[in-house]
């Protein structure tokens, strides 16, 4: 920065001058701080915004955001594709919840959407049947008990029935939960 804006030893300075050198580097330090940050892994907008404004006022935050964004590195919408992915096929989280912590992250509800528009009822069929043969599969002497964590994570009471028909398992009294 100091070649950039040709300052040399003994050079004097007006306030103004001084304020706005200043501004400048700050927002190179909140770009250097993106920079950093998004060599772990990959931010959306607010996220990465959030984390500078810890660390920077808002208008270099904006700024560091801006410039990350014309060099491509983040993109909400790659982003959403991939934390949607992992979320639905790794985690085996239901569209409900993979919506709500798309949500949190500062993600638009349209790009969600789109997003999360390529997984069908299947998916959410596949994940339920994963579910309950591996994390649940300890609980499901008391179904009532997995159906009520089940919809606590987002998925239906319909398709969580269904699922428990497929593995032979009865519920107790269907109509509680509706």
């Amino acid at each position: 920065m100091l070649i950039q804006e040709k300052i040399e030893i003994g050079s004097c300075f007006t306030q103004q001058e001084l304020a706005l050198l200043y501004g400048k580097s700050s927002t190179n330090k909140a770009v250097q701080k993106a920079y950093n940050l998004l060599s772990y892994r990959s931010h959306s907008r607010k996220e990465l915004y959030d984390k500078l404004c810890k660390s920077f006022d808002s208008e270099c935050a904006s700024a560091a955001c801006d410039r990350m964004e014309e060099l491509g590195l983040i993109n909400d919408e790659e982003y959403c594709r991939a934390k949607a992915e992992y979320l639905i096929t790794v985690k085996k989280c239901s569209l409900g919840e993979t919506r709500l912590k798309l949500l949190t992250l500062g993600i638009n509800k349209d790009i969600i959407e789109c997003c999360i528009e390529n997984y069908s009822e299947d998916t959410q069929t596949e994940n339920l049947l994963h579910l309950l043969q591996t994390k649940y599969r300890t609980k499901l002497d008391d179904p009532q008990k997995v159906i009520a964590a089940l919809m606590r994570k987002g998925f239906r009471y319909g398709e969580i029935c269904a699922a428990l028909k497929t593995l032979n398992i009865e519920t107790e009294d269907e109509n509680q939960w509706l």
